[in-house]
């Protein structure tokens, strides 16, 4: 930890995984060496490059990337491994155009981070999954990092809409995990087992990953069983200034420059099991489970008051410990069935169910001259998820024309349930009292999703031109009235909503010759608000800031546009495409509102509303070319640039989500008779010039440089080692918007400091992997 604490967080449950981590170790390698190897011909280390690099999930069907009408990357487990990725803000470091940001308010004060953006759409907009199953949306005081890192072997990032195939919702892209099966490790046709044993060390958080990773071949059943865990303190930001830069610092007993102390520790564990009864059919059995556990003493809390009239109401606050777990399950069954009948080529489908909860307690000492008062805090946000998917595929031959269909349901049922209470102890009086429905508070919520979708490929001209029209028919609802104990705000009682949409993409690939090709699409994609933004208020009858709920948001919607032309070369590929994306109804949160309090006195709270549109352009540019024998130069250049307007008639500003001129420049170079190789990277960020509020503070571009390095000394043995931030360059991101460039207060500067949004100065990692 950053600071020493008078608490232990090391606790019995560490030395309880330490055992289970170092049993589950002993009975893989005590698997039997003398088993008969199956003849598993088809299976092969495949060292792919992004030119080679199929997707699966977010196509819905095996697909090289370069052939699909749309920017969609994929990160590899290897990456993932040579790179040692630390979280989802480490994995899209070198993807220009994607970001992850870290909450740094004292209101969420575990240092955690957010969810993805792409493209400037970020937060719920983005839809996550992982092998199919979403991932749990993001509250006012909550976050939708559910992920480690362990046991994923892709990572595919769809920028734009992607609204046919998968969920109407994803607005912006779509992050899509893929978990690993048993045939990843399986690789050695003479042999039944495998084992994987990795870990790996981070200086940014000082975390520490030990993984093992076991699976069995028994003929037609493989297994696979995988447990990680993660120990690791709060993240080191050593760049940030103590004072405060130019906002300045007035904290007490922390500077402006440090999260709270924290420990975290994180469990992953992964078990599946693959059944192939014969070669038409295909069972999969999936369980997941994975947890995060983070304490912060909480130094300072700018309700703290050493003054005040009459003396018994000046009270201090003493440090306090405040507690976030975060969980998510899954259990899936998928049936693959080859069915190769005349009209019916395949049939795909999934059952899941996922519960995912982000929960928090704390406990504060407040003295006053007279008494001890005791504030605990619990704060409770659940999703679970029951999950349905059915996907079949159709080809046939319609005159000159080949036509593949992919058409299903996809469909869930989510029970939301955020629960806030707070519980307040008085020494004086002995007195204990007890307010629920507290916090950034909103009903029980059942949600309904049932979407029915179609897309044909068909091919012209011999495969030279191959067009992809589809359709998807979407609803939702989202039903509150089930929870009879939630108040709301007088007025303003939760009603059900709901609303069905079809719609439309298209999409079309023209090959000119074996190396050239272009491609143009359009997509369409609209999403319901979410239930805090439509019933989450407090419960305070207006007193203070209150929130103020909006029964009238309209769903957001957009029209999406990219043409590109893409190159396969010899040794290396090249991709470069434009896009513009119309969204209107677009949702903003805590915008002030006059609403009538008691009495009759008009009051402002704050509530969530629809800008009138916000149209979003910018081109793309990725690349990999082997320049010489092992050496292989790659870059990756995005830049966006949007405007919004708030009101009809209003007048146009800048966009925040935009992002500036940004390149990511990569040299690797490997030695194959030494089992080596490196890796050099350069980001070179172009700053902010403009943001919708002529306050805010402007971040100015920068350059930073990272290397990786990767030695196998045995076949089965891997080390790795990188350094990012060579040069330990102070640095904002250039995706940072929201901060003026002078504290709007004192309270602002304390609670929310600017310095907290600084990049991470030099970072060391170290990694190891041994397979058996």
């Amino acid at each position: 930890m950053g600071t020493a604490t008078t608490f232990e967080l090391h606790n019995l449950a560490s030395k309880h995984r330490r055992a289970l981590l170092t049993g589950v170790a002993a009975l893989a390698l005590a698997l039997p060496a003398h088993a008969q190897a199956q003849d598993k011909t088809t299976r092969r280390v495949q060292q792919e490059t992004p030119l080679e690099r199929i997707v699966v999930t977010s196509t819905r069907g095996a697909k090289k990337v370069l052939d699909v009408p749309q920017s969609i990357s994929v990160i590899t487990r290897e990456e993932i491994t040579d790179h040692n990725v630390r979280d989802i803000q480490d994995l899209v470091r070198h993807e220009p155009g994607v970001s992850v940001n870290r909450t740094t308010s004292i209101t969420n004060p575990w240092g955690q981070l957010n969810s993805f953006t792409i493209r400037g759409m970020g937060g719920n907009r983005v839809l996550l999954t992982v092998d199919g199953s979403r991932v749990q949306e993001s509250i006012t005081d909550g976050s939708r990092d559910f992920f480690d890192m362990s046991n994923f072997k892709s990572v595919e990032i769809v920028r734009g809409p992607n609204s046919v195939l998968w969920g109407a919702d994803a607005l912006g892209g779509a992050v899509m995990f893929q978990t690993l099966d048993p045939s990843d490790l399986l690789v050695d046709p003479t042999k039944p087992w495998a084992v994987e044993v990795r870990t790996g060390y981070d200086s940014l958080d000082n975390s520490w990953r030990k993984q093992v990773t076991a699976a069995y071949d028994f003929g037609d059943i493989e297994i696979l069983g995988s447990y990680g865990q993660v120990s690791s303190s709060e993240a080191e930001l050593s760049k940030a200034r103590a004072d405060g830069g130019i906002w300045g610092c007035t904290r007490l007993t922390i500077g402006c420059d440090r999260l709270f102390p924290a420990d975290t520790d994180v469990d992953n564990a992964l078990a599946k099991v693959v059944w192939t009864p014969d070669a038409q059919h295909t069972f999969k059995l999936t369980g997941e489970l994975f947890g995060r556990d983070t304490r912060v003493l909480q130094l300072y809390d700018m309700s703290a008051s050493t003054t005040g009239i009459p003396s018994t109401t000046a009270y201090v606050n003493d440090p306090y410990v405040r507690d976030l777990e975060m969980s998510r399950k899954r259990i899936s069954l998928e049936h693959d069935w080859q069915v190769g009948a005349v009209w019916l080529d395949s049939v795909n489908w999934n059952l899941s169910w996922s519960p995912q909860k982000r929960e928090t307690d704390s406990r504060q000492r407040r003295v006053y001259s007279n008494r001890i008062q005791l504030h605990d805090q619990y704060r409770n946000y659940s999703e679970d998820f029951f999950e349905a998917d059915i996907q079949m595929k159709s080809s046939f031959d319609l005159g000159s024309t080949h036509h593949t269909l992919t058409y299903g349901f996809d469909g869930d049922r989510t029970k939301g349930d955020y629960a806030g209470i707070n519980t307040t102890y008085n020494s004086l009086t002995g007195t204990t009292t007890t307010a629920i429905n507290q916090g950034f508070s909103f009903p029980r919520v059942d949600t309904e999703r049932a979407d029915f979708y179609l897309e044909d490929s068909i091919a012209f001209l011999d495969g030279q031109l191959t067009v992809n029209p589809g359709v998807r028919l979407a609803h939702y609802s989202i039903d509150p009235t089930g929870d009879a104990s939630y108040p709301g705000l007088p007025g303003f009682r939760p009603q059900k909503q709901e609303n069905t949409e079809l719609l439309k993409r298209v999409g079309a690939i023209y090959k000119f010759d074996d190396t050239y090709s272009a491609y143009a699409s359009y997509g369409e994609g609209f999403k319901m608000p979410t239930s805090a933004q439509l019933f989450q208020s407090s419960v305070d009858l207006f007193t203070g800031s209150s929130l103020v709920p909006n029964p009238d948001l309209k769903p957001e919607s957009v029209d999406s546009y990219e043409i590109g032309f893409r190159g396969e070369l010899d040794r290396g590929y090249f991709t470069v495409a434009t896009f513009y994306a119309d969204y209107t109804n677009f949702i903003r949160g805590f915008q002030p509102i006059t609403v009538t309090g008691p009495g009759g006195v008009p009051v402002v709270g704050y509530t969530s509303n629809n800008v009138e549109d916000v149209a979003l352009w910018g081109i793309e540019f990725g690349g990999e070319y082997e320049v010489l024998d092992y050496t292989t130069a790659s870059a990756n250049i995005t830049w966006t640039k949007g405007r919004q307007r708030t009101s009809a008639g209003a007048a146009t500003t800048a966009f925040d989500g935009a992002t500036p001129l940004t390149a990511v420049l990569g040299l690797k170079h490997e030695l194959p008779d030494y089992g080596l190789q490196f890796e050099v990277f350069g980001t070179f960020a172009a700053g902010r010039t403009q943001n919708s509020d002529p306050a805010d503070y402007l971040v100015p571009g920068y350059a930073v440089f990272d290397a990786y390095a990767k030695w196998k000394p045995r076949e089965n043995v891997e080390l790795t080692a990188g350094i990012e931030n060579i040069f330990d360059r102070r640095y904002f991101p250039n995706t940072l918007t929201g901060y003026d460039r002078i504290a709007p207060s004192v309270a602002t500067a304390n609670v929310n400091p600017l310095e907290l949004q600084t990049a991470p100065g030099r970072v060391f990692k170290l990694g190891a992997t041994v397979r058996f």
